[in-house]
């Protein structure tokens, strides 16, 4: 018999936290040039990536994916929001496999469907 609250002797499966990086593609430029060039005002033009496993997973004419600090370094981006959306006990290797099986979905071509 297992103590309460113990997993009755199974290990548990891994935890990756996951979370959702905001970026402002303009960096600050669309809220001070929106008024004046559009004449309405626009907070940012984001873009999103989910970071888990250490590697930012983006939209970039497909799915793209890249270290994170990689990203950060090759984009001179840094997100303006961090949110943390929880934890996955998905392993890494079964989620490259559903990104594999979803990416013909996810192309320029199909961008904005």
């Amino acid at each position: 018999m297992s103590a309460p609250g113990s997993n009755g002797g199974e290990e548990e499966a891994p935890r990756f936290k996951v979370h959702l990086a905001v970026y402002d593609l303009s960096q600050g430029m669309a809220r001070q040039l929106g008024p004046t060039l559009l004449g309405m005002e626009i907070e940012a033009i984001y873009h999103t990536g989910i970071v888990v496993y250490g590697k930012e997973h983006f939209f970039g004419g497909g799915i793209v994916s890249v270290p994170h600090e990689e990203f950060l370094a090759s984009y001179h981006m840094q997100p303006f929001q961090t949110l943390e959306l929880g934890e996955t006990e998905v392993g890494e290797e079964l989620f490259n496999e559903f990104l594999q099986e979803v990416s013909p979905r996810f192309t320029a071509e199909t961008y904005g469907e």
